[in-house]
């Protein structure tokens, strides 16, 4: 099995988004497991996507966000909008470099939008492109700094001017799936969004977190070394690290240490950030997680999201997907590789508890042994349950559980270091057979090979189906 983090404990789904062309709420007949209602945005490029996303989440609003779509390296001075635009109660749309395209205008006129916030310098949204806006009567103020890190806390700034702020999010500045995805959760908490520059903290996002009084801050993603915790440390901020080596990790365990309480989706690309930059507000607002995909669907149900919004028309998200998500609170259809992905996930749940310990601080047992802290979201044995009980059955769980040492010292939650009981390699598994035994169990037998194509050994999943979703009910090793 490749090592790769947890794809998802509670995520539905994930979909290719990248143009629409309609807008429309699409309703099911639903039984209590599935999705309810399924509402699909999209227009004939981002910038009437972004508009037709404006239109749907507001009929009014004195503000807007303005923010560039023209690359992705476009996307950190937008996304550190989120938490504004949140409070504020208005739209993000989208804008050229140069000029506003005349979508975006209409729909500023139709909201009647009094006040326009730019993120960004000159260099992405023009000087001539900010005079003509105020020309045309509009309030316009400018956010921005010399860098995406100086922008992002300028952001901050902003928002802290309003509402005081209390947590920061630190995200990298070199990939916008880790930003994006945390966006909603930011502005739910007034949070703001600032940028870790490679594996550590630059002076300028240092001196932001002192200036804000920051005591509070998540760090998302397992994208970086153990520096970034130890500049926090000596700020004496109090840090959680949102583990996940993917966006979909990253999301999964967002809603781990959130509770599992969202109560939808919004659905975008993982390689393109306009779409969903436009629909995370929506998604904050709406209590929805952002679930962003490559072009194939290899996520489970959780009976929690009750509503999904796909942006992009039916050639960004074919409506194969569209029918997949309709149907996912009762059909029993999984094709081979739904097979794989969840036996892979159901493993890197594990070592994703193993790897989540800080072992920067170090806890002994009363008999001198050398134990970790636990991170949040695996803090309880209660918690560890709940998230492999997506991955295996009921009477599967314990028996994973007797092979995670967990245990408590001083009513915290610790590890000892290394992955006892359990071996992650980087391997792949070849599908040999698959026999469907009747209509609640599937049995598939890989053969497993070392990255150096060496047969390590054979591997027999059993599959039951249980609460509306296919889990894995045993699994068996055999060497070569």
């Amino acid at each position: 099995m490749k090592s790769k983090k947890l794809l998802s404990t509670i995520l539905l789904l994930s979909i290719l988004t990248l143009q629409g062309v309609n807008i429309g709420v699409n309703k099911v007949h639903a039984d209590s497991n599935q999705v309810q209602d399924i509402t699909r945005l999209g227009g004939a490029d981002r910038f009437d996507t972004s508009a037709k996303i404006a239109s749907y989440g507001w009929s009014h609003s004195d503000n807007v966000v303005l923010a560039d779509a023209e690359g992705n390296d476009a996307f950190a001075d937008a996304i550190t909008g989120t938490s504004l635009a949140y409070y504020l109660d208005c739209p993000i749309l989208l804008t050229n470099v140069n000029s506003t395209p005349d979508v975006i205008k209409q729909e500023i006129t139709k909201l009647g939008a009094k006040n326009i916030y730019i993120l960004g310098g000159t260099g992405v949204v023009s000087k001539s492109q900010e005079n003509l806006l105020k020309s045309s009567g509009y309030n316009v103020k400018r956010i921005s700094g010399l860098d995406r890190y100086e922008t992002a806390c300028k952001a901050a700034d902003e928002l802290n001017s309003k509402s005081k702020i209390t947590k920061v999010y630190i995200a990298p500045g070199n990939s916008f799936q880790y930003a994006l995805t945390a966006a909603p959760y930011a502005a739910r908490e007034n949070a703001a969004i600032l940028f870790a520059d490679g594996n550590s903290l630059n002076n300028i996002t240092k001196n932001e977190l002192v200036k804000l009084g920051i005591k509070d801050v998540s760090i998302i993603g397992t994208y970086s070394s153990y520096t970034i915790e130890s500049q926090l440390k000596t700020l004496g901020i109090n840090y959680l690290r949102v583990n996940g080596t993917t966006c979909q990790s990253v999301a999964s365990n967002l809603m781990n240490v959130n509770g599992n309480n969202v109560s939808g989706m919004a659905v975008a690309s993982d390689s393109i950030f306009p779409d969903a930059l436009s629909g995370s507000v929506i998604a904050a607002k709406n209590n929805y997680s952002i679930l962003l995909t490559g072009k194939n669907f290899n996520y489970t149900v959780n009976d929690n999201m009750k509503h999904a919004i796909i942006y992009g028309q039916a050639g960004a998200v074919s409506e194969s997907i569209e029918n997949h998500i309709k149907n996912a609170g009762y059909t029993k259809d999984i094709s081979d590789d739904e097979i794989y992905q969840l036996y892979e996930n159901s493993q890197v749940v594990v070592e994703d508890i193993f790897l989540s310990i800080d072992r920067k601080e170090k806890i002994y047992s009363d008999n001198g042994k050398l134990y970790f802290p636990t991170s949040q979201q695996y803090s309880t044995k209660e918690k560890i349950e709940n998230s492999i009980s997506n991955y295996y059955t009921k009477d599967y769980v314990p028996t994973i559980m007797k092979r995670i040492p967990f245990a408590t010292i001083n009513d915290r939650g610790v590890l000892p270091e290394g992955n006892i009981g359990w071996m992650f390699i980087d391997s792949k598994e070849t599908l040999k057979s698959r026999n469907n035994i009747d209509s609640n169990t599937i049995e598939v037998n890989y053969a497993e090979t070392s990255s150096m194509m060496l047969n390590i050994s054979n591997i027999k999943v059993t599959l039951k189906f249980e609460d509306n979703r296919w889990k894995i009910f045993n699994i068996e090793r055999f060497d070569q």
